[in-house]
């Protein structure tokens, strides 16, 4: 079964008032900050959201998302696939002062004109948020090559670095 496309723009306010509910998908490759941060994305993003109010009547967006891209080890420097997934609740607020009143469990995401709310931006900054800062393969998949010990048991007597030193105290 295929997903729905989720809306690029939706009338936040309207969907709150009708305790609306989206499920679908966002073309990832559509996302220019996504694709700016990753090597590349591997799959849609897919999303499950809801707008509703709380009990103190804010009005929220509530959802999870999940995707995966390719991004760069940091261990190996080759290619790791990673998973992203999020859940997330933002209140929706049409300025600073309202943003102010929100309880700290909620991240403001600022309506615009009309109650406008640029959806994909949204789940975008909630993907980026949740990208690891530091992408590894696991330990036993790392391609990693790691140098070979010196031996310590060699006879070979190292030069020392300050024997030139000693050499012009001398003159």
């Amino acid at each position: 079964m295929a997903e729905a496309q989720i809306p690029h723009r939706v009338d936040a306010v309207k969907f709150v008032e009708q305790i609306q509910k989206l499920s679908g998908e966002i073309d990832s490759s559509e996302l220019t900050r996504l694709n700016q941060s990753v090597e590349r994305c591997l799959a849609p993003i897919n999303c499950v959201l809801s707008f509703e109010r709380d009990e103190e009547r804010h009005r929220l967006l509530v959802g999870e998302c999940s995707t995966r891209v390719a991004m760069i080890c940091q261990r190996c420097l080759d290619v790791v696939e990673v998973e992203v997934s999020s859940r997330f609740e933002l209140g929706l607020v049409f300025n600073d002062d309202q943003a102010r009143q929100l309880p700290r469990r909620l991240e403001p995401v600022e309506l615009g004109e009309n109650g406008q709310l640029d959806l994909w931006a949204a789940i975008e900054d909630e993907v980026l948020l949740s990208l690891p800062a530091f992408p590894a393969h696991p330990e036993s998949e790392c391609q990693l090559q790691q140098p070979e010990p010196e031996d310590s048991n060699s006879n070979e007597q190292q030069p020392n670095p300050f024997d030139v030193l000693a050499q012009l105290k001398q003159k």
